[in-house]
């Protein structure tokens, strides 16, 4: 079993949701202490010029749909997705009504947004990517649970706690507890790079969701797998491409089916693969 079948397993034993809202004192702004696992199965969970007045932040685990700024600007959200919620600032999530839909939330105040602000921690796009680990369930998990034992005088340590991990969401520091190696690390970002071949995934993107540079990434990727992870993906697509030939399926549905917009692009990288067109590799296959 890779590691992200792993986490797709421990994922899916997540049957129901499980949140807990707290506050500290009774300005909600300042004082919420909030996480947990939210299910959203039908249409009705969409939220449409939806405002915060705290800070929030969601981790898509299963699930699409999209998220759409005050401007209209959309974000196509798949699982891996990491969608910030902003303190004033209007938003629609809409949730694909296929049952699908799971994230992990945590809301905390509108201090923690604007001081990380000022720092330039967090990113100024509303949505990014990031890697799967199995043992970030587990944490996830722990930190609910110490949320609802908490006595009152308890809530500010376990808002720290909520704090330090939306930070190590968006790469910064280590998670506690974190065991989590440099090998677990590049067989994560390997196996999505097996994943959704029609999506576009950027090996970039990856590389910043874990603690490596992404030279240092490429350079220990290609040491252990004997290929660049760009050059995997590309394989990766092609290998899917042959099936998919031999299936009969029009060249054009196959080029969107391994991520290429269109026919043209998609012949080039094949016939630069195997050197050979796709038609003529389809012909002597018959």
């Amino acid at each position: 079993m890779t590691n992200y079948q792993a986490y797709e397993k421990k994922r899916d034993e997540i049957t129901q949701s499980d949140v807990i809202y707290r506050c500290i004192g009774e300005n909600l702004k300042n004082g919420i202490v909030a996480c947990g696992f939210m299910k959203k199965e039908t249409a009705e969970r969409s939220q449409y010029h939806f405002t915060n007045e705290f800070y929030s932040c969601f981790l898509l685990l299963r699930g699409s749909g999209e998220y759409i700024t005050e401007d209209g600007e959309r974000f196509l959200l798949e699982a891996g997705d990491l969608v910030q919620r902003v303190p004033g600032i209007v938003h629609s999530t809409r949730v694909e009504p296929d049952g699908q839909w799971l994230e992990f939330f945590i809301s905390v105040s509108a201090d923690f947004y604007e001081a990380e602000k000022k720092l330039g921690v967090l990113p100024g796009t509303p949505v990014r990517k990031k890697a799967f680990y199995t043992a970030d369930l587990d944490r996830y998990k722990g930190l609910i649970r110490k949320l609802k034992a908490a006595t009152q005088n308890e809530l500010p340590t376990i808002a720290l706690e909520l704090e330090h991990e939306l930070l190590y969401m968006f790469g910064y520091g280590k998670a506690k507890n974190e065991t989590t190696n440099k090998d677990d690390y590049l067989q994560t970002v390997h196996d999505i790079l097996e994943q959704n071949l029609d999506r576009e995934i950027s090996v970039e993107k990856l590389a910043g969701d874990i603690p490596m540079g992404y030279e240092s990434f490429r350079k220990e990727f290609r040491k252990k797998y004997g290929i660049s992870p760009g050059k995997y993906r590309i394989e990766k697509k092609m290998e899917q491409a042959c099936m998919l030939l031999e299936s009969g399926i029009p060249i054009k549905e196959i080029a969107q089916m391994v991520g290429y917009e269109d026919v043209y692009s998609f012949s080039k990288q094949f016939t630069k693969t195997y050197h050979i067109a796709p038609g003529k590799f389809r012909k002597n296959k018959i």
